[in-house]
């Protein structure tokens, strides 16, 4: 997933409470509100807080919280993302009661340990849930440009806040009005996250939650440590309230690790009389999943848009390039038939009025002159009458992935095409080959050159395939040559 813009709409719809931040990725609060659920239900709540928002030109991000999601940390022997998604989607079923079709996968990838394997978060949730939010962000007039994890979100703003060394661990202890979330974080990315039961409101009617909560985060990092034989380095608490305060005595106490306060409040700037706004409004129920995820946004890997409406994305992002590609070529024609109409025509002007009066003896050059007006007249109707390149770019588009880009096309007289591009990996290249070679417009597919090398610190592969238009289109290109001559 790739979120181009630098502003983002993140909302977070809770049963009691909507919550909305605009956001840049800079890192600037430009909105804040929050909106509690009445009798009008959620749409209502959100139609109201919208007030004042930018949804024209912001990207629109459903926050999903982390005690509707199940997480597991797997290793999977693939670096390639198409197998290991293919390979997370095999092993969902397994860490879920639910069946395939009820759920929504995706992952953060963590790491990779050793050569061809690859350490990921699994994250799985219902795809009813998502589904829900979907159709009440649609009621509301919203189109939803991803729907991402928090934990994720609130782990990579605190990884660029803490800035840890290379392989260094720290948690995170995220209390809630409700819910606590508990994530471990390594290489800028969660590799652990759970949501304990218990939060400050229920701490406030009985002091014996912090306690429970502490044993809970306990025996999370206990079983991430037989896990990974592991600790982190410390633990922050993200959010100081007085109904929790003494936490951080009992968690030290408890784990045998540093344990610092860092509100996240502190760590970002917003609009005038942002601080007393989170102040007033956002002392019990945090705004910390919003805020952190719109700074983060363009950085998170897990999305969890439902496949179906990924895939009439694609169908319809499709359609808008191949229409563009279909305009731009037409324009073109249009633009090369227009040069060579008004040539022919200043040519023939300048003939009647000067040439043919004042050397009407030179008649050769006369009549290759006027061989020359033919031949164009015929190139003109050539060039209106053949839609093979038009064609030829639409297959092209539809084979190359959007992972591969271009840096030269050409195709000569003789119907010859030459390719050439960067992919991000080999076996890219070599199924683009079988495509080709699959597609009836073409033929005599060969990869004439690959070359492993860097691309802005990734490996990558450059290629050159060259192909020949298939024979049908060959002869119509011949008989066209002929006509002209």
């Amino acid at each position: 997933m790739i979120l181009k813009q630098s502003k983002f709409i993140t909302i977070a719809l809770g049963p009691s409470v909507v919550k909305l931040a605009q956001v840049t990725s800079a890192g600037f609060v430009q909105k804040l509100a929050q909106k509690a659920v009445s009798a009008g239900g959620i749409e209502a709540a959100l139609r109201e807080a919208l007030a004042g928002f930018d949804t024209r030109n912001a990207a629109v991000i459903c926050v999903l919280p982390g005690d509707i999601a199940t997480t597991k940390h797997l290793e999977v022997p693939s670096v390639d993302p198409e197998e290991i998604e293919s390979i997370i989607a095999l092993q969902a079923s397994r860490h879920t009661p639910f069946n395939k079709d009820e759920i929504i996968t995706s992952y953060v990838k963590v790491g990779s340990p050793r050569p061809n394997f690859t350490q990921v978060l699994l994250v799985v949730v219902k795809r009813d849930a998502v589904k829900e939010k979907f159709t009440i962000m649609r009621s509301a007039g919203l189109d939803t440009a991803a729907v991402l994890f928090a934990p994720e979100g609130v782990a990579r703003f605190y990884a660029q806040a803490v800035n840890p060394k290379k392989g260094e661990k720290f948690a995170l202890v995220d209390v809630g009005l409700q819910n606590t979330s508990f994530i471990v974080v390594a290489d800028r990315a969660p590799v652990m996250s759970r949501s304990i039961s218990g939060g400050i409101e229920s701490a406030a009617t009985d002091p014996g939650v912090l306690g429970q909560i502490v044993q809970e985060v306990k025996a999370s990092l206990d079983a991430f440590e037989q896990e990974t034989a592991s600790r982190p380095t410390k633990i922050i608490l993200t959010t100081e309230h007085k109904t929790i305060l003494g936490i951080d005595k009992m968690l030290a106490e408890a784990l045998a690790v540093p344990v610092e306060w860092m509100p996240y409040g502190g760590m970002v700037k917003g609009f005038k009389g942002f601080n007393e706004k989170m102040a007033k409004e956002f002392m019990d129920e945090s705004a910390l999943d919003v805020i952190a995820t719109g700074v983060v946004a363009a950085k998170c890997g897990a999305d969890l848009v439902p496949q179906e409406v990924k895939d009439q994305r694609a169908v319809s992002h499709k359609g808008r390039e191949t229409m563009k590609a279909g305009i731009l070529v037409l324009i073109l024609l249009f633009f090369v038939g227009g040069g060579l109409l008004s040539r022919v025509y200043f040519k023939d002007l300048f003939l009647k009025q000067n040439l043919v009066a004042k050397y009407s003896d030179q008649k050769k050059e006369v009549v290759l002159l006027e061989n020359m007006i033919n031949k164009t007249r015929v190139l003109r109707d050539y060039l209106q009458a053949r839609q093979l390149p038009l064609e030829a770019i639409r297959e092209l588009y539809r084979i190359i992935p959007e992972e591969m880009y271009l840096s030269n096309v050409s195709i000569d007289d003789a119907g010859n095409v030459t390719i050439q591009g960067v992919s991000e990996s080999m076996s890219r290249v070599f199924s683009v080959v079988t495509a080709l070679e699959e597609s009836p417009l073409f033929e005599n597919v060969k990869t004439k050159s690959t070359t492993a090398k860097k691309d802005r610190g990734k490996d990558v592969a450059v290629f050159e395939i060259v192909f020949k238009l298939s024979s049908a289109v060959a002869v119509d290109h011949d008989n066209a040559s002929k006509q002209g001559k």
